[in-house]
C-alpha cells in the first residue's frame, strides 16, 4: 500500500510557520514609508513570499505570506492595512506558488514573482481607491511599482540558494524526517 502524503503533518506546518515568522521580520524590518496620507511603506517582504511559494507550494505560501504581510503591518500601526495585505499577499503567494507546481525553473520562478508583483501593485490600488480616494491609489502605483521591482530583483538573486535548501530538507519535498 503506498503510503499517502501527509498535507497538514507537523513538518508542514513548522515550515509554514517558519516562513511565515522569515516574512515577518524581513518585511517589518526592511521598510521605508511613504510620504501619503495613507501611511502605506515600501518593503522588500515580496521577497520571501517568492521564497514561501518556491519551497511550500500555492496553499502553504498563500498562507505564510498572509499572515507574515499582515503582522507586520499590525506590529508597525497600519491596522487598517493588515487585512487588505493579508488579502494580496496571500493571492501573490497562491499565484506564484501555483505556477511553480510544475517547474521550478529560474525563467518559471521569475515570471511568478512578476505575476505576483502585479497583483500587489493592483490590489492595493483597488483597495487605495475605494478605503481613500483614485489620486491617493494613482500616486501610489509607482511606489508599489518599486517595491516589485525590488522584491523580483531580490528574489531571483536567492534563487540558487532556494534551490540547494529545496533539494536539501527532505520536509519541504513532503518525505519524512529521516530517525537515526
Amino acid at each position: 500500500m503506498e503510503r499517502r502524503k501527509n498535507r497538514f503533518s507537523v513538518q508542514r506546518i513548522t515550515t509554514t510557520a517558519l516562513m511565515a515568522a522569515i516574512i515577518f521580520v524581513v518585511t517589518y524590518l526592511i521598510r521605508i514609508p511613504l510620504p501619503f496620507a495613507s501611511g502605506g511603506y515600501l518593503n522588500i517582504g515580496d521577497a520571501p513570499i517568492y521564497v514561501g511559494a518556491y519551497l511550500l507550494g500555492g496553499p502553504a505560501g498563500a498562507l505564510a505570506a498572509a499572515i507574515g504581510s499582515a503582522l507586520s503591518d499590525l506590529a508597525a500601526g497600519y491596522v487598517y492595512y493588515a487585512i487588505p495585505t493579508a488579502i494580496i499577499k496571500g493571492a501573490m503567494g497562491l499565484a506564484a506558488g501555483a505556477l511553480l507546481m510544475r517547474s521550478k525553473s529560474l525563467f518559471r520562478y521569475i515570471f511568478a514573482a512578476i505575476l505576483g508583483g502585479a497583483i500587489m501593485v493592483v490590489g492595493y490600488a483597488v483597495f487605495e481607491a475605494f478605503f481613500f480616494n483614485l489620486n491617493q491609489a494613482i500616486a501610489t502605483i509607482p511606489f508599489n511599482a518599486i517595491q516589485w521591482a525590488g522584491g523580483v530583483v531580490v528574489a531571483a538573486a536567492l534563487y540558487p540558494a532556494i534551490r540547494t535548501i529545496k533539494k536539501a530538507v527532505p520536509a519541504l519535498n513532503g518525505e519524512p524526517l529521516r530517525k537515526k
